[in-house]
């Protein structure tokens, strides 16, 4: 039965029924009418569809996770930027849909989403997580506002990880965790170890390395070109512009490239009508072109086949930049490398190297002065 009161000189109805996702009572409360007559008009409506269970939260009873976030997506997702919608589509595409799509949308129990947060916090960054759950929780807001769900149930999830800067110092490898990791890259598929290869050589974000080009390698000049960035769906300019560089690469790369180059002509005359002709750098042995999180895939390939620590394709970068550092670089010279805007980012991101380089430059200073 619905109840009526007056607040103010505006009607306002409540009616109480059964939330069909966990059996508990609600309450649909709707203020605003200009008489009470108004109020129980509607009301009696409510109340109707209710019974019939034509209302909106208890006709989606039978709707999937999977289905509302290819909704979501459709109607509201060109709301944002075309990155942003991009974004969204492969965290859903690629994480959520995956592990929670089975789901029906008023029945996936809160403690099953913590569960799928924390096994996201044991593979990706804190920031790569808290994007998945915005993600999740935009979605479920939109479906508690069409009154596919009545509230939302994953709201004050715990994301708990150490904090950021921990976090950065420990998605990098050492010197000796990356032979080990190198020697299981030399058991994988050659275009993984190249991948891998690449990263830790020349410090590219996975996106730029994917976006790589053969006319980008200058192989007499022992250089590469990094101009663009690429994603799941299309390729795109850096965002900064000193992201717009050219880096120089060591004869250990250069002679690498040299036999990956030629191990793709051979798998184009190996596959023939059915080799994918392309001009990425990075692709499968059937040509066709690779995406960051296939990217991601690869790292994780080689990374099973050691005991180390699970870190990220940026995580190969901190392990480039780190290497360049501890080799006696200054830290202009990696910041320029790295495509960083300023110096101050770089110095931020590494702070615990540089912080070391200090203490060995004033033991020179010391040395030089006595």
């Amino acid at each position: 039965m619905a109840s009526f009161r007056k607040r103010g000189d505006k009607w306002e109805y409540r009616i109480k029924y059964t939330d069909p996702s966990n059996g508990k009572r609600r309450e649909k409360t709707r203020s605003g009418f200009r008489t009470k007559k108004e109020a129980q008009i509607e009301a009696a409506e409510i109340e109707k569809k209710l019974y019939l269970r034509q209302h909106s939260i208890l006709q989606n009873e039978a709707m999937l996770i999977k289905d509302w976030f290819e909704e979501w997506l459709h109607t509201y997702g060109s709301q944002g930027s075309q990155s942003t919608l991009e974004n969204r589509k492969n965290y859903i595409k690629n994480h959520i849909i995956p592990k929670l799509g089975h789901y029906h949308l008023s029945s996936l129990p809160r403690s099953e989403y913590q569960k799928f947060i924390n096994n996201l916090t044991n593979k990706y960054a804190i920031t790569t997580v808290r994007t998945i759950h915005s993600i999740f929780c935009s979605a479920i807001n939109k479906a508690v506002n069409e009154e596919k769900l009545t509230f939302n149930k994953y709201q004050g999830i715990s994301i708990k990880k150490e904090n950021d800067i921990a976090e950065e110092k420990k998605n990098y490898l050492t010197k000796e965790e990356v032979q080990v990791f190198m020697t299981a890259a030399k058991l994988c598929a050659f275009h993984h170890y190249i991948i891998a290869s690449m990263l830790l050589r020349t410090g590219m974000r996975k996106g730029e390395l994917i976006a790589l080009e053969w006319s980008d390698i200058d192989f007499k000049k022992k250089t590469i070109s990094i101009t663009k960035s690429r994603n799941e769906n299309r390729t795109k300019a850096p965002k900064t512009k000193s992201s717009i560089r050219t880096i120089k690469i060591g004869d250990v790369l250069i002679e690498e490239l040299e036999k990956y180059r030629l191990w793709q002509k051979k798998n184009k005359m190996k596959f023939g009508a059915d080799y994918h002709t392309s001009e990425y750098v990075i692709t499968t042995p059937r040509g066709k072109e690779i995406g960051p999180f296939g990217i991601n895939k690869v790292i994780d390939t080689i990374l099973a086949k050691t005991n180390l620590h699970h870190i990220t394709p940026h995580g190969l970068r901190h392990t480039h930049a780190i290497m360049v550092l501890e080799s006696g670089a200054d830290i202009k010279y990696v910041s320029t490398r790295l495509g960083h805007a300023t110096v101050n980012m770089t110095a931020d991101v590494y702070i615990h190297i540089t912080e070391k380089y200090d203490d060995r430059n004033v033991d020179k200073l010391d040395s030089y002065l006595n």
